[in-house]
Parts: C-alpha cells; sequence; structure tokens
C-alpha cells in the first residue's frame, strides 16, 4: 500500500500520526477485503473449503479477488513501474541479466541474415533467372544492411539493431522502431533509416489520462487497430532534461502512400492489448527476494571469514580486562609500539581470573543455498521458457537430458526468432525492396502494379545461428541422411547445422574441390567403405555368339 499525498503531509508534521494513519489504513483494507455476512449467508450451499455455486472462494484465497478488467487496463497502469524494475534486475541480477543475455544470444547471434525467396511460379521465371535475381537482391540489401548508415544515428548496422530491438522488447515490455528517409551519400545511395526508441518516448500527449481511443500513447482507428503513435520528443525519465518532459507529436503507422513508418515491437498476449509487457514482469518478486538472500548468504560468508572471539567473564565487565591496556602510538595511545593487544600466530595471551574465550561459529555458508536456489530457479525458468540448466549454464546430466533440455529451449527460442523477423526483418526488407526498385536498382516489373506481383518478389525467409550440438558427429550423420533421403534440403541443412548458406559457400566449395582434385588431394576412402561406381567399359563382341534359336537376341 502507497502512501497517498495527504499521508506524507501528516507524517511531515507528525511522524507518529503518519505511521499510525498507515496502520489505520492497512487495518480497514483488510477488514473491508473480507465478505461480508450476507455474502457468507448468500442463497445456495457452497461446497466447504472450495467454490460453491455462488462462486465465492471459502478457502485459502478469501482475501485474493482480482477483478476481470480489459487488457488495457490490467496492463497500461502498472507498465512504468514493471518497465523499471526490469531493467534494473537485467542491470543488477545476474539471473534476470542472464536470461535476457540468453535469449539475446540465442535468438539473434550474429544477426538473422535475408534468404531470399522469390516464387518462381508467380513470376513465370526458371531456376537460372530465380539465382541470378537473388543474387543481385542479396548483394544490393548487404549494401545497405551492412552499413552503419542504415541507423539513423550511424552507430548500428541492421543485425546489431535486431539485437538492440530484441533486448530493448525483452526489457521494457516494447519497442519502436521509425522508419524515416535520410539522405543519401556516395557509400550509402538508400535513403531509408531505422530510428529505435524506448517504450518510455510513447505516450499520452502531456501524459494524459486513456480514452477510448487513446491508450499510453496508441491511437486507435476505426476498426480499433492502431492508426497513430505519439512519441515524446525525448526520454520522459531524462534528469537533464529542463522544459516540457512530454511535447512530442503523432506519427502516422503507415503512411498516404501505403509505407510503414512505424514499426511496434511486441508479443500480443490478449485481445485489445496496446502496449507490451516486460518479459521479466511475471517473475520480478521471485527474482528480487533471490537476489536478496542471496546478497544476505555472500555477506553472512564474509563475515564468517573473519575469526570472532568472545571474552565470557564471571564479573561481566563491559570490555574485559585484555583489552584495557594501553594503546600504542598507531592507535593513537601515548604507550610504545606494540603495546595494544591483538592475535596473531603463536601468540600466548594471559587472561584474568574468570574469564574463558568462546569461538563464534556462524555456520556459513549455508549447506541448503545450492538446493533452494535451484529448486526456485526451475519455477523462475518455467515462466521464463528456459529449463534451468540453459537459464543456470548448468549442463551436469545425461546426454539425455541435456539434449532434451536444449531441444525444449529451441522451440521457444525458434518462435521468438520467427516474431522478430516477421516484426522487425521482413517489413524492414520490404520497404527497403520499394526503394530500390523505384530508384532502378532492382528490377522487378509489376512491383507497383500488381500487389501478387509484390508479393511474389518480397517473400523471403531468415535463418540465424544454428542450435549447436552435442554429438556433432551423430548429428552431422543424421542431416545427412535426410539430404541423401531428399527429405531436406542441403541449405537448410546447412543453416541448421552451422548458421551458415549454402548459396553463399557453394563457390568457395567448388573452387576447394577442383583444386584438390587438381593436385590428386581428395579424401582418401576409408577402408571398408563402398568405392565410388565406376562407368562400364564397353564390352567386346563375344566370339560364340548364342543362336537364335536358343531364344537370345543376336548382337
Amino acid at each position: 500500500m502507497r502512501a497517498t499525498v495527504f499521508d506524507r503531509v501528516v507524517a511531515a508534521v507528525s511522524p507518529d500520526w503518519g505511521v499510525q494513519r498507515l496502520k489505520s489504513r492497512m487495518q480497514f483494507e483488510a477488514l473491508a477485503s473480507l465478505p461480508s455476512a450476507e455474502a457468507d449467508m448468500g442463497s445456495g450451499f457452497g461446497t466447504m473449503g472450495g467454490v460453491g455455486d455462488t462462486g465465492r472462494d471459502d478457502g485459502g484465497s478469501r482475501n485474493w479477488r482480482p477483478r476481470p478488467r480489459d487488457a488495457r487496463s490490467d496492463s497500461v497502469r502498472a507498465l512504468p513501474l514493471q518497465r523499471g524494475q526490469s531493467r534494473d534486475l537485467a542491470r543488477t541480477s545476474p539471473i534476470a541479466g542472464g536470461a535476457i543475455n540468453t535469449n539475446v544470444d540465442r535468438v539473434v547471434g550474429t544477426g538473422l541474415a535475408l534468404s531470399a525467396q522469390p516464387n518462381r511460379a508467380i513470376l513465370g521465371w526458371s531456376a537460372e533467372e530465380t539465382a541470378e535475381w537473388r543474387a543481385k537482391t542479396h548483394a544490393e540489401f548487404s549494401l545497405f544492411a551492412d552499413s552503419p548508415e542504415c541507423d539513423f544515428e550511424g552507430e548500428l548496422n541492421f543485425y546489431e539493431k535486431q539485437e538492440l530491438t530484441l533486448r530493448s522488447t525483452l526489457e521494457s515490455g516494447d519497442c519502436f522502431n521509425i522508419l524515416p528517409d535520410g539522405i543519401a551519400s556516395a557509400t550509402q545511395p538508400y535513403r531509408l533509416r531505422i530510428q529505435t526508441l524506448e517504450a518510455d518516448r510513447c505516450g499520452n500527449p502531456r501524459n494524459g489520462s486513456d480514452t477510448d481511443t487513446m491508450s499510453a500513447g496508441v491511437l486507435f482507428g476505426p476498426n480499433n487497430g492502431p492508426s497513430q503513435y505519439f512519441f515524446y520528443d525525448r526520454h520522459p525519465g531524462s534528469l537533464i532534461f529542463r522544459g516540457d518532459r512530454y511535447a512530442g507529436q503523432w506519427y502516422e503507422r503507415i503512411g498516404r502512400s501505403g509505407r510503414r513508418r512505424v514499426l511496434h515491437h511486441y508479443r500480443k498476449r490478449r485481445p485489445g492489448q496496446s502496449r507490451g509487457i516486460p518479459y521479466l514482469a511475471p517473475i520480478v518478486g521471485c527474482i528480487k527476494q533471490l537476489s536478496r538472500y542471496t546478497e544476505a548468504e555472500i555477506a553472512a560468508a564474509v563475515i564468517s571469514a573473519y575469526f570472532t572471539v568472545f571474552i565470557k567473564s564471571d564479573a561481566g565487565n563491559a570490555s574485559a580486562p585484555i583489552f584495557q591496556g594501553d594503546p600504542g602510538p598507531g592507535e593513537g595511545g601515548p604507550g610504545p609500539a606494540g603495546a595494544g593487544f591483538e592475535m596473531g600466530p603463536g601468540s600466548i595471551v594471559d587472561l584474568a581470573k574468570g574469564e574463558e574465550a568462546q569461538f563464534a561459529n556462524p555456520l556459513r555458508p549455508n549447506p541448503n543455498f545450492d538446493k533452494f536456489v535451484l529448486a526456485v530457479c526451475r519455477q523462475i525458468g518455467m515462466a521464463l521458457g528456459l529449463p534451468y540448466e540453459l537459464l543456470l549454464k548448468q549442463f551436469n546430466a545425461s546426454y539425455s537430458a541435456s539434449k532434451a533440455a536444449l531441444l525444449d529451449a529451441w522451440i521457444y527460442f525458434r518462435g521468438v526468432r520467427v516474431w522478430l523477423a516477421r516484426s522487425f526483418c521482413q517489413p524492414i526488407y520490404e520497404t527497403w525492396m520499394a526503394e530500390a526498385v523505384a530508384t532502378g536498382r532492382i528490377v522487378a516489373p509489376g512491383f507497383f502494379t500488381d500487389p501478387l506481383m509484390r508479393w511474389a518478389y518480397t517473400r523471403a525467409i531468415w535463418p540465424g545461428d544454428s542450435m549447436g550440438s552435442i554429438n556433432p558427429k551423430d548429428e552431422v550423420a543424421a542431416y545427412s541422411a535426410a539430404v541423401d533421403a531428399r527429405l531436406m534440403s542441403r541449405e537448410r541443412a546447412e543453416w541448421e547445422l552451422f548458421g551458415t548458406d549454402w548459396n553463399e559457400t557453394f563457390d568457395q566449395k567448388q573452387a576447394e574441390e577442383e583444386r584438390l582434385r587438381a593436385n590428386d588431394m581428395l579424401p582418401v576412402p576409408k577402408a571398408g567403405a563402398a568405392a565410388a561406381p565406376k562407368a562400364d567399359a564397353p564390352k567386346a563382341p563375344d566370339s560364340n555368339p548364342p543362336d537364335e534359336e536358343d531364344g537370345a537376341i543376336p548382337a
């Protein structure tokens, strides 16, 4: 329960009155949350210890009565506090920071790469024409994506922007990318730029209240879909900014020409949800308590490292005689050096009559610390979609258990990767493609006249780094068998095994093969391996051909 402004005024006048007022408020709210006598004697006979016909819970959740509100009412009010808590944990908590880093490393890694997949059936292309167009498109997109000039601030390239977008979305719940037009240069012929904004930069004008058509800076259109976003000129939480913190302007989600202007990145969990919820929101309290517990155990272990001695005296003096000697000059006393008492190796100290030395044993470190933390991390991992082995980077189980943990985590990472590709990579690629076709750098007839042709040109997949392998030998053999059985393409197999594009590495492989063959350095087959089939030599004519009457066909 938070203190109101009036509570603070009362506390400023009299702290005792302020404390008493808070106690009274807490008692009142606790009593008000109890069911009334009329509710206890409501119609119908409920089940003892459970939920009866009246829907009332007579069990341990008597005082837990959350109201069923819509998505905006449940999430928007708590977002500022949740964002601050989530970012603070990401900075200070090893578990929270590790969970977010694991997501970014496994989902993005070195970046999701473009693999253009134009629809040949609609475009009417041959395989050679498709390969030629793909190579040209990849080269042009790399010219845009590999350069930091694609960033509005000129610092990050397209792949580093993926990491920033995902990390900001996980920590803050959502993130925005504006796609303004920049100035073309000699090294960057494209004007498209990517400007990343933190979630706090989007809010209602003047930080006003929500309405039926506006929520947390999002203006909804006729179909209740987002149409405009209000972005502040600066971050409202800046400590060095003076002036109107909430000054800003509206930005259209889609321009009049149909060009995307704003990309809103968040995972929608409920119908009507307008803003995203931080990744750590469900376990913020749990991680914070675990961090406090860890800090307390570390402090206790440090204290236990000090050798503490208590002097037990029958007289009960406040200061034992052993410590009443005249301190030396180094301690501010007039006595000679070494006159003070201290413990040292091999020291012999006489105790006064009736005194006894007792040694403190704080029993630290706690032997149950590791078990307790693991038990809590299992629950945290379930909430975050991460097996606790991956959350703690601890693989002490068998190969099967470790492999199962990685596969389970990869299902989650693959879902996040697909979401990032659809929310960030694909819209930017389609916007870039429109500019490339308009400027003539990419030839795509019918791109602006037929929506189906535009869809066919912009089809793409966004593969990234591989999952990794625990037993590479067996996994490579399994992929090889799948390729040989025509169940998987070589391109997909190389992406999933090594995170590289088979088309990009084909020329290098071919050059290596030809060079090894020319120098007679091809790998020698292992003993017992089947030899490569050789072409059948022409057979010499048989000197004694079979007779026709024997049923044989004459040569």
